[in-house]
């Protein structure tokens, strides 16, 4: 109870930032004191399907929950969703140099092969449909253009490591646009992301692999010719300053305040 009565806090502190002069997320010496953490679980839910009007993350019956393990040096092994009715959603992550195997526990069968450059981050995703997704980045590590099968998917614009857009290419480079709370992204989340290619989907992002997020956490999200249902983003942090929510809505609709929300939970690195 108490780390939401902080996290309510945080929010009512949180004001709109264009990520004017963020800090340097790769200098470590800029880095604040105290202890450090990663991603234990990422969970989701929604209430687009149910009889609820309105919903919250105490509120929520159910969760479809991602759980991380580590090696020694840091790096994602294993990702679960721990679903009995499909064993298939777990997989296991095999380092080789520049190569890294993602497989089906339950069968070993392979479904992603990711090539990493010199600075740990994927820049080649093949899936298991033997089609290959290639990703560019800026100097800090920031996606910036996705391309599949030589073709453009998405184009992304960073401002101050901000991701202020990307496009949809296959949908006439459709634009979506962001907006930005105060509230530094200490945990490095991806909570905005382009989507035009899958995968990636977000559970991967979060696997460290794709470079950094947007250096504050996100507080509007609009497709530029639908702004009318834009929504908006709250996010909630713990006592360490690390994101543990993201409670996504949009506009009312026959009373119905359609959400998806994200609960975040982090371990310390020892």
């Amino acid at each position: 109870m108490k780390k939401f009565l902080f996290a309510l806090m945080a929010i009512a502190a949180a004001m709109t930032v264009s990520c004017s002069k963020p800090a340097d997320k790769n200098d470590d010496s800029k880095e604040p004191e105290g202890p450090k953490f990663r991603i234990a679980t990422l969970a989701y839910t929604d209430n687009w399907w149910s009889e609820a009007t309105t919903l919250s993350v105490e509120t929520a019956e159910w969760w479809d929950t991602w759980y991380f393990t580590y090696d020694d040096q840091g790096r994602v092994i294993d990702v679960d969703r721990k679903q009995e009715d499909h064993p298939e959603r777990h997989w296991v992550f095999s380092y080789d140099g520049s190569t890294v195997t993602v497989s089906q526990k339950s069968d070993n069968k392979v479904i992603m092969t990711l090539t990493l450059n010199d600075k740990g981050v994927c820049t080649a995703l093949k899936d298991e449909w033997d089609e290959t997704a290639v990703f560019e980045y800026d100097a800090t590590l920031r996606n910036t253009k996705i391309t599949k099968e030589g073709e453009l998917r998405s184009e992304l614009s960073w401002r101050d490591n901000c991701l202020v857009s990307w496009t949809k290419a296959k949908e006439n480079n459709r634009l979506r646009t962001f907006t930005y709370a105060n509230t530094p992204n200490k945990g490095d989340l991806h909570a905005i992301y382009s989507e035009a290619v899958d995968p990636p989907a977000r559970w991967m992002y979060e696997t460290g692999l794709f470079g950094h997020g947007p250096a504050y956490l996100p507080k509007t999200s609009v497709w530029d010719d639908d702004k009318e249902n834009g929504s908006s983003i709250t996010c909630a942090v713990d006592e360490n300053g690390y994101c543990i929510s993201e409670t996504k809505t949009f506009p009312v609709d026959n009373g119905k305040t359609p959400t998806e929300i994200f609960k975040i939970t982090w371990e310390e690195i020892k």
